[in-house]
């Protein structure tokens, strides 16, 4: 993405809001502009053929798909809502790919994305210039996508890792991180703790954790739902990881998090 983009390199397209579901799926297409495709609910699975690569998202999560991209998707489960936002970018020598959002910076630009729509729904002709400006601030949220995984045993961990914390509610148990790797569950505790100087339960326990603070922020799920999301059998249990580790209960951390409400 270029660094030195101004407003006026950007041509607006369309940007809209809906949902989606197992019978509509997503592409396969090739636009030759860019393609912002966030998901705000539920889960979805993106192809790139030509690059054979996979990306599983789970809201809020998105894709930035650069211009000459073949892809398609299909929801994971029933339906799934999202938000596509087309656009140019005038002197662009991109090469076919795709950004992500940058570690720990979903929820926020899930957050400019809603702004985003809500000026665009207005359309009107004297914030043109506002929604160039916010788009830009929203592009400098992505990152070139993680290069392919490394053959060494320690990229192969990170890229478990990456693909558990995507998929936390099948996580039910650190053996189902280790069926990422073909490893045994006694042989990934041994080899994070040697590579990463932590235990394997406790990187799990804060993936868990981290992903049900943005939940109890961003949505009105109740408990059972997040813990579910989560990995987590029972609500209880999450309340109680929650507690320890937070020093609030979800509920409690909820309405910090919202003073107003």
């Amino acid at each position: 993405m270029p660094l030195s983009a101004q407003e006026d390199d950007i041509t607006l397209g369309d940007h809209r809001f809906g949902r989606v579901n197992r019978r509509m799926p997503i592409g396969p297409v090739r636009w030759p502009f860019y393609d912002l495709f966030w998901l705000h609910e539920g889960t979805a699975r993106i192809y790139f053929p030509e690059q054979n690569a996979t990306l599983d998202l789970v809201a809020p999560a998105g894709v930035l798909i650069l211009p000459g991209t073949l892809f398609r998707g299909a929801t994971v489960g029933a339906f799934a809502t999202a938000s596509i936002c087309h656009f140019e970018l005038a002197s662009d020598d991109e090469r076919p790919g795709w950004l992500l959002p940058r570690g720990g910076e979903a929820l926020h630009l899930q957050n400019m994305i809603k702004l985003a729509m809500e000026l665009a729904r207005r359309d009107r002709p004297d914030e043109v210039a506002r929604r160039k400006r916010l788009l830009l601030t929203l592009l400098d949220g992505f990152a070139p996508a993680a290069p392919a995984a490394s053959t060494t045993l320690d990229g192969r961990l990170a890229t478990a890792w990456r693909q558990a914390a995507q998929n936390l509610h099948r996580m039910r148990t650190l053996a189902d991180v280790a069926a990422l790797l073909g490893i045994s569950e006694s042989a990934l505790r041994a080899l994070h703790r040697d590579a990463w100087h932590m235990s394997a339960g406790e990187h799990l326990r804060e993936l868990r954790l981290t992903r049900a603070e943005e939940l109890i922020v961003s949505t009105d799920k109740t408990l059972a739902e997040i813990a579910e999301a989560v990995g987590y059998r029972h609500a209880a249990t999450l309340s109680a990881a929650f507690r320890a580790r937070r020093g609030k209960t979800p509920g409690e951390y909820r309405r910090w998090s919202n003073p107003f409400a």
